[in-house]
């Protein structure tokens, strides 16, 4: 396996370095933003960003300690759900993912959620995942439309799978993606940018997930994920319309940010020069780029009361950005035991993603998916950009001429 700084240089678009990004934001976009993160964590560890209004961690050790304070949340106080989403289907959908969840029922259904996760059969996934992609022929010679195509699409249509949630393939047994358009569209309407347009189209897909799982979760085959958690969560005391949502909630998950460590795969495949042969996994390349060009780069927490955090006395109502990609490049942490822990873009702490293991088999199906089926990396990465987010780096490929 190649050292980190031998993966570092790879990741490097070239051998000039960009200007540096503008904020901790721009960075999410920026074209090669390690360096600017790996001095942050080392200079400024934990400070407030007069201009974001925020304070910003940076070092592992700040990351770790905001992700375990008892009153650092995922929400603001007095907002559960973005204004945009609130009165509709889709703030009803968002308003009860665990993810976006704190305290005692919060606390249930996660355990719940994680101990499902955590009995999944990965070789058996990897499995259903190839058997699917069997079902998803290319559509176009174009290798960017074919990739980012399969980016969102082949994960989410594994979890549904997963859950027991049915598929109904065509004459030529091809597999239907509508469920992975409409889980991508409300993905997109939870984006703080995203356009009114985007936010009512979010509401529909929110509206039809939810009535397609709930439709669905009495004929859910036995040892399903829908079966399972349908029964615990009953046994939990934990009602139905929620439970549900954390259904579809595993798509969601299984949607941008496998997309990103899927397109993020690529790229470091083409910059290394190191494709792997048909019958060699590239699991250690999905974990290098997971913890050195992770997906989701960034996430916030919303102090709900005064505190004293890393050093500094901070206030209830203060935000504060968490910078998962800086810890993952925190000169403290990179070459020593915090090396071989799970990549901090899957978080820590009581809001650490169930799904860490999934996601990283999802993303290395999917990239040998692809490369089974021509997809030539190279001729990705020479024209990649990234999606606008403010927190997810998602690569956006385009055509070649």
């Amino acid at each position: 396996m190649n050292s980190s700084l031998d993966v570092l240089q790879a990741l490097s678009p070239s051998a000039e370095a960009p200007v540096a990004p503008a904020d901790p934001i721009a960075a999410v976009t920026h074209p090669d933003p390690y360096p600017w993160y790996r001095q942050l964590a080392r200079t400024r560890p934990f400070h407030y960003d007069a201009t974001l209004k925020l304070w910003v961690a940076a070092s592992a050790a700040a990351v770790a300690e905001v992700l375990d304070h008892p009153d650092a949340r995922v929400r603001p106080p007095g907002q559960p759900v973005p204004p945009a989403l609130a009165g509709g289907p889709a703030g009803q959908l968002f308003g009860r993912l665990i993810r976006m969840n704190d305290g005692p029922a919060h606390a249930a259904l996660k355990s719940i959620v994680l101990r499902r996760l955590a009995g999944l059969d990965l070789g058996l996934v990897r499995v259903r995942a190839h058997a699917l992609a069997a079902g998803l022929p290319r559509m176009a010679d174009d290798d960017a439309h074919e990739a980012t195509r399969w980016m969102f699409t082949l994960p989410v249509l594994t979890v549904a799978d997963l859950l027991g949630l049915p598929f109904e393939r065509d004459a030529d047994g091809h597999v239907p993606t509508r469920v992975a358009g409409f889980v991508s569209t409300f993905a997109m309407a939870m984006s703080p940018l995203a356009t009114p347009a985007e936010v009512e189209a979010g509401a529909a897909a929110a509206q039809w997930l939810t009535r397609w799982a709930h439709d669905c979760a009495p004929a859910a085959p036995a040892g399903s994920l829908l079966q399972t958690l349908s029964q615990d969560t009953a046994l939990a005391g934990i009602d139905a319309p929620t439970m549900i949502a954390n259904a579809v909630g595993l798509m969601i998950q299984a949607c941008e940010a496998t997309a990103g460590l899927t397109g993020n795969t690529l790229v470091h495949l083409a910059r290394t020069g190191q494709l792997p042969g048909p019958a060699d996994p590239v699991d250690a390349q999905v974990a290098q780029v997971a913890r050195l060009d992770p997906p989701v780069q960034n996430t916030r927490r919303f102090m709900a009361a005064d505190a004293i955090l890393c050093g500094q006395p901070v206030r209830a109502n203060d935000a504060v950005l968490v910078l998962l990609a800086a810890a993952s490049h925190d000169d403290a942490g990179r070459d020593g035991a915090a090396a071989a822990a799970r990549p901090w873009t899957f978080g820590a702490g009581r809001h650490g993603c169930p799904g860490d293991a999934l996601a990283q088999v999802l993303a290395a199906s999917t990239v040998q998916a692809l490369l089974s089926r021509g997809i030539r990396p190279a001729r990705l990465a020479d024209r990649v950009r990234y999606r606008p987010s403010v927190n997810a780096r998602i690569p956006q490929f385009s055509a070649q001429p």
